[in-house]
């Protein structure tokens, strides 16, 4: 029995399953081995993206309070995650613009004044996986009278849930003013907010990971984004050791 030579070629052409097995196993450690590599460089994006657009924030709050002559406050709002129910751990997962407007109730001797916000543009989250440390080490310029943050209410008496759109959120918060500087917000009392110049080497806030736990300077990952304000000028500039 004569064999077709089409056959022959097509045999010898052919992959033994020995060949194909060693074929599967390299391309299954090629893999392996750099997939943590892959995943790394997309956290390292995204925390890029991130810190860039609260550096783009916060030149627009500047610009707006010289503009348009009035104080721009940026509000960051910390929450437990959502995805985990029993979390307790609060850390800054969104952001949002406001205006600071002053309101007068009642007329003559008993009249009131107060402040009240107007927000700017629409809330926004921090990208996935990437939040900004609470802890006073990390984000001194987000940090309350005593380490306090206020409460996330609603100042146009709609009730709810506070400006973040999360039930018992708080929020720390800077105030640019219309003659450039920045200042941070600390306390509330009497209907105003109580403003602090800060010292530039406090006046930083540090983006990173988020590991389910809170960040300290003690677990802080290599990779993180850190954007220091100047007070006096509101410059912003940012430092990215893991980049």
């Amino acid at each position: 029995m004569t064999h077709s030579p089409f056959f022959d070629r097509q045999a010898r052409r052919a992959f033994s399953l020995i060949e194909m097995l060693v074929v599967i196993a390299l391309v299954a450690m090629i893999m392996a081995s750099a997939t943590p590599a892959l995943m790394r460089t997309m956290q390292a994006t995204r925390l890029a993206s991130t810190g860039d657009s609260i550096m783009g924030a916060i030149t627009e709050a500047k610009q707006l309070a010289y503009a348009q002559n009035v104080p721009v406050e940026l509000r960051f709002f910390k929450y437990a995650d959502q995805d985990f129910p029993g979390s307790t751990v609060l850390l800054f997962r969104s952001y949002q613009m406001f205006k600071i407007v002053t309101v007068t109730q009642g007329v003559g001797p008993n009249a009131q004044t107060s402040e009240s916000v107007q927000p700017v543009g629409a809330l926004t989250k921090l990208s996935d996986g990437i939040i900004i440390a609470a802890d006073v080490g990390l984000s001194p310029f987000l940090n309350g009278q005593n380490g306090q943050s206020m409460d996330d209410i609603k100042t146009n008496g709609a009730g709810g849930v506070g400006y973040s759109g999360v039930s018992g959120a708080k929020y720390n918060a800077i105030r640019f003013m219309p003659d450039g500087s920045c200042r941070k917000v600390y306390a509330q009392q009497n209907g105003f907010s109580q403003l602090d110049y800060g010292t530039l080497p406090l006046s930083f806030l540090t983006l990173t990971f988020n590991s389910g736990a809170d960040i300290t300077t003690g677990n802080l990952p290599k990779n993180f984004y850190t954007i220091q304000i100047d007070p006096y000028t509101g410059k912003a500039r940012n430092y990215r050791p893991g980049f």
